[in-house]
Formats: C-alpha cells, structure tokens, sequence
C-alpha cells in the first residue's frame, strides 16, 4: 500500500510545500496549535486511512496511524508537529516526542510579508505570512505522493480555518 523508506537510506523522506496565507503569523501559530487542525485533515483522506491521535492533555502521545483498520498495512507512528517562528532560529513543539528518531515530523515556519493595497490612504497594509510546510520520515512508510498531499492538504485547512475566523480571508 505505501512504499518503505529504507532504514539503511542516510537522509529521511523531506517534502517541502509553500503557501501564502492571509492573516498574521501570531494567528497562523494559534491555528497550529489547535488539535482539532489535525482531526479534521483526518477526513481529507479517509480512503488512505490516515488518523492523527494529538491528546491536548498529554501532547507527548502524539502518533499517526497509516492505513484502515481493516487495511492489509497499517502502522502507528510516533508524530512530532512543530513551529518556527520568522527570525527566532528555535523550534516551538506543539506535540509528539521531541528526540524520537523514528517519529514522523511535521514543522511550520512562518515568514511573515506585507501586501499592498490601493487604496485613498496611499495604501494600507495587509499581514501575510509565507508558510512553508516540511514533513519528514526516517523509518516509515510513507509514500512520497501521499506526503505532498499532506501537505497541501495541512496548508488547505490552515488558511480555509483562518479565513473563517478573520476577516481579513
């Protein structure tokens, strides 16, 4: 059903995916740090048969299971979510085991912009934040076309769950 990454491969599977989000990096971090982010990505997919346990209580449990209960493949891994705001150089965990060589990672970083607009005032500024989106997996199966799409999928929901709150959209 997924590939194997070789345990004997040097460099874990990284996938990068970029988005330009509209509302402010403090927002974007609030968004991130909502379970319920990865509970809904959960059902984007559900023929994969990818479920996200993130327990607020005790975020140190988090995993991922890959593949249905009833699939012929399925593996629970330990999954590690993180954030790194623009210029501060230090990784935020927001859950999952911190030093687990074996955990699934998935980082935000944050790069906020300024946009432009036209407007009587000689233009007003509207925040925007360039967020790029790294997984990464070193003894797991994953499929490379099925972590792109995570990925695209993660930043989907990021900015339609943003735009519903903020006006700004």
């Amino acid at each position: 059903m997924f590939p194997r990454v070789s345990s004997a491969h040097t460099r874990p599977l990284l996938t990068r995916h970029r988005r330009l989000i509209h509302a402010p990096s403090e927002a974007i971090i609030g968004a991130w740090r909502d379970p319920a982010l990865f509970t809904s990505l959960d059902t984007i997919e559900p023929h994969i048969g990818v479920t996200f346990s993130i327990d607020p209580a005790a975020t140190h449990r988090s995993s991922i299971t890959l593949g249905g209960p009833h699939a012929d493949t399925q593996e629970r891994l330990p999954f590690c979510i993180s954030y790194q705001p623009a210029g501060s150089g230090r990784e935020q965990y927001v859950a999952g085991p911190i030093d687990d060589p074996y955990a699934m990672r998935l980082s935000l970083t944050l790069s906020p912009t300024l946009h432009l607009v036209a407007s009587a005032d000689n233009g007003l500024s509207t925040p925007r934040t360039c967020c790029s989106l790294l997984l990464g997996a070193k003894e797991s199966v994953v499929s490379p076309q099925w972590a792109v799409q995570l990925l695209v999928d993660t930043l989907q929901l990021l900015a339609e769950g943003l735009a519903d709150r903020s006006p700004i959209g």
